[in-house]
């Protein structure tokens, strides 16, 4: 298993709140929602400079506030409420969050059951959401039709999602 083959269980682990991180320092939908895909693609990228001894969300977190900032400052919109300072405290009750949460549970969890997964099904999941590659193209490579594919990701996603749980002891929906 490469090191890249780590980043989709703690990707996937932190994504949510990393949005909800963004979404607090952006306003703009469509703003907001290039600046997570531009902070994912640089976590990628950037991952072989990971610390495993620190948590993932606050290393993701730490190159989501740049990515803010440099943003803000090359369009000349760095409101006073959206300082450096600002995103530090922000951060800080994200990892104060995630202190108190099972995060490194969870990584576990989703690590096991994705590599219980058959290796097309992987393959779809690394895919789409390591690679980000669209639909379109994994339906074309895979013989599948666009919808067959969004079909078979729900159903991973459900998939990995009551795995997850039960490794967990969580109850069921």
């Amino acid at each position: 298993m490469s090191d890249h083959d780590h980043f989709l269980p703690l990707f996937l682990a932190v994504q949510s709140d990393l949005r909800a991180f963004i979404g607090a320092a952006v306003r703009d939908a469509a703003t907001r929602e290039d600046v997570f895909q531009e902070v994912a693609m640089i976590l990628w990228k950037k991952f072989g400079l990971y610390d495993p001894a620190r948590p993932f969300g606050a290393w993701a977190r730490g190159i989501a506030s740049r990515k803010i900032l440099e943003d803000r400052r090359m369009q000349g919109k760095l409101p006073e409420s959206c300082t450096a300072e600002t995103l530090e405290a922000l951060s800080h009750g994200f990892a104060a969050d995630e202190a108190e949460s099972p995060w490194q549970d969870r990584e576990h969890a989703l690590n096991h059951c994705l590599d219980a997964l058959p290796e097309r099904s992987a393959r779809f999941i690394r895919d789409r959401y390591t690679h980000s590659q669209p639909i379109e193209t994994i339906a074309a490579e895979s013989g599948l039709s666009v919808e067959a594919l969004y079909q078979t990701l729900s159903r991973l996603r459900r998939q990995l999602r009551d795995c997850v749980q039960r490794r967990l002891g969580l109850t069921l929906d």
